[in-house]
């Protein structure tokens, strides 16, 4: 017996879909599924890998049981040059500080070993390009042969900065901003101004074209009250800076009074693009509350061309979604720990509705002390990988709270620290690029 697959393309959360040849045969024999080498290698198997078959209404699809590492977020640093409103730096009394370059060379050599890995992001509670030397850090992580990308308010982004930036070989530059207005950008970012954003990120732009470098430009909005209204600006500015993606995601309040900026409660239905550039931006969109203002203004960003893309968590109210699991993704903060999420690299306070909630950070090992494949290949870490997957906590967002969920120790469901049945970012509502 055989199955016959036309057109195969294994799906990435990045919408950019990577096709392998077409008419792929997978064939029985003797009871087992043999897959083409084609398939194996994508996937990363050899016979003793298990992996999971799933049938829907569209085909087969065959998946890893424990993903391979393909993302790692980078903190260089938890210190910024702004002290924004919504900063998770209210709700906490951690120290700041810079990730030493000798930890940092030591995760480098680690991923070698890790012939699956995709991207290595840079951002984290802090500015990236605070950190004096994070060309450096972005260079030789290019050196691995894999996409690049910083999150930044830009303000820092000067001539030097952005040259250093792209001699680094940086693939991807995401601009954070709240605003298309400069006093509404100056409010929610503690004075940052709007028009010195545009300024330097327009001449990132220019040297980059000038050099002919492959770097494309997102902005990264987080949607409340206080900026709602001027989404309908936003793929305006989008153009300005020539942004070929928008990313949207709600507010995580880590403080009582932004608890009242958030607009979910409820979700909205979800749809997958497929081509992106500056003329069509991609639009990510997390669930929103359905309310016609709020759609007005979302409708305004995507225009008559644009794609709007509502596929990055398959949201489900009963049940979570771990995107970083799932992805195979770890988080690294700037002292070198190994956390599975970017929700747990750090302890903070923050407010599920009107809920006030404690997370405690986890970290699987230290990578000044560890080898990264000790601690990716560690049974705590696969225990929690698969766990997560299965995803069998309780539905604290789905009920009032009760003594359990003040903290994420454990929950009415049995489980124990870190539960996750309480994450934003599970159920689709927070998401990250």
């Amino acid at each position: 017996m055989q199955f016959l697959i036309n057109n195969p393309q294994f799906w990435r959360s990045d919408g950019l879909n990577e096709e392998l040849p077409k008419n792929l045969e997978l064939k029985l024999k003797n009871g087992k599924l043999e897959l083409p080498k084609e398939i194996r290698k994508k996937l990363g198997i050899d016979s003793e890998t298990e992996i999971k078959i799933k049938f829907n209404s569209d085909g087969i699809y065959i998946e890893r049981a424990d993903p391979r590492l393909t993302k790692v977020y980078v903190e260089p640093t938890s210190d910024c040059n702004l002290n924004c409103k919504t900063c998770v730096r209210h709700s906490w009394d951690e120290e700041m500080g810079f990730m030493k370059m000798e930890d940092y060379k030591k995760l480098i050599n680690g991923l070698k070993d890790f012939e699956g890995l995709k991207k290595v992001s840079f951002w984290g509670i802090g500015e990236p390009l605070f950190h004096p030397q994070i060309a450096e850090m972005i260079e030789l992580a290019s050196e691995l042969k894999v996409k690049t990308q910083m999150i930044t308010n830009g303000l820092l982004l000067n001539k030097d900065k952005a040259s250093e930036l792209l001699e680094a070989g940086l693939n991807s530059l995401v601009v954070s901003v709240d605003g298309t207005s400069p006093e509404t950008m100056a409010d929610i970012r503690s004075g940052a101004e709007l028009k010195t954003v545009i300024k330097n990120v327009n001449y990132f732009r220019n040297l980059r074209d000038k050099k002919q470098s492959e770097c494309e430009i997102g902005i990264e909005y987080v949607i409340m009250k206080s900026n709602v209204e001027e989404l309908r600006d936003l793929r305006k500015l989008a153009r300005r800076i020539g942004a070929s993606f928008i990313f949207l995601t709600n507010l995580l309040p880590y403080t009582e009074d932004m608890s009242a900026e958030i607009l979910y409660s409820f979700s909205i239905s979800r749809s997958q693009p497929k081509i992106r550039t500056e003329h069509r931006p991609e639009i990510y969109l997390p669930p929103t509350d359905l309310r016609e203002d709020i759609i007005r203004d979302l409708a305004a960003v995507g225009g008559k061309s644009s794609s709007i893309s509502t596929t990055q968590v398959p949201f489900n109210p009963h049940r979570g979604y771990c995107k970083f699991v799932e992805d195979g993704s770890i988080a690294v903060n700037w002292q070198g720990e190994i956390s599975p999420c970017i929700a747990l690299m750090h302890s903070y306070d923050l407010y599920i509705r009107e809920r006030e909630k404690h997370i405690n950070k986890y970290s699987l090992g230290k990578i000044s002390e560890s080898g990264l494949s000790e601690i990716w290949n560690s049974d705590d870490f696969k225990k929690f990988r698969k766990k997560v997957k299965e995803f069998p906590f309780s539905d604290c967002t789905q009920c009032s709270g009760c003594e359990m969920s003040k903290e994420n120790k454990e929950d009415c469901h049995g489980n124990q620290f870190p539960v996750c049945g309480d994450c934003l970012w599970a159920r689709g509502v927070i998401q990250c690029p």
